[in-house]
């Protein structure tokens, strides 16, 4: 029996796997009633810590706390242009009733357009056909498949380590979570 277990416990540990996303994501329709630009608060220590443990890695022993500090700078600049420190928060009036609010950095919507409100690990607004926001319709498979694929490609952004992985990741979450 010891070697059965010993066995079974070798052959899984040998065989790589790979873990499936899978995240249910609701989907709700409605009217964008106001939209207010507003701030997203310092995000620059991230950057610079980044930055500062890069460069702190990179090269030679000597004068690592120089390139630290470099580093820190760099990663600190960096992470402030690209979140550029504001974002749109839209108020929307849902078809089923009530309201919501979701921030992002999307700045295209505008009051009065017709938005489907994306929920499932990660939230994602997108403009869509004001026939969605006319009266309580059944949500188009092709909806479903669009907010799930958006959902996953969010994930993947979130646990991508490389510059490559990034890069690749920003690029299909904006052609996958936009209108």
């Amino acid at each position: 029996m010891k070697i059965n277990l010993l066995v079974i416990g070798a052959v899984i540990t040998c065989f790589p796997t790979t873990i499936l996303y899978a995240q249910s994501v609701t989907i709700q329709y409605g009217t964008v009633q106001h939209v207010q630009t507003i701030s997203k608060g310092a995000k620059h220590a991230g950057g610079a810590l980044a930055g500062g443990v890069i460069g702190a890695l990179v090269g030679p022993r000597r004068h690592r706390g120089i390139r630290a500090l470099a580093g820190a700078g760099i990663g600190a600049a960096v992470q402030g242009s690209a979140t550029d420190g504001t974002q749109q928060q839209y108020t929307v009036s849902l078809v089923n009733g009530g309201t919501t609010i979701i921030n992002t950095e999307l700045q295209d919507i505008r009051t009065g357009d017709c938005v489907s409100i994306e929920q499932g690990s990660y939230a994602n607004i997108r403009r869509i056909s004001s026939v969605h926001c006319e009266t309580t319709t059944q949500t188009p498979q092709h909806h479903k498949s669009s907010s799930s694929d958006c959902d996953k490609v969010k994930h993947d952004l979130t646990n991508a380590e490389t510059d490559e992985a990034i890069t690749l990741a920003a690029k299909k979450v904006r052609i996958l979570c936009e209108d």
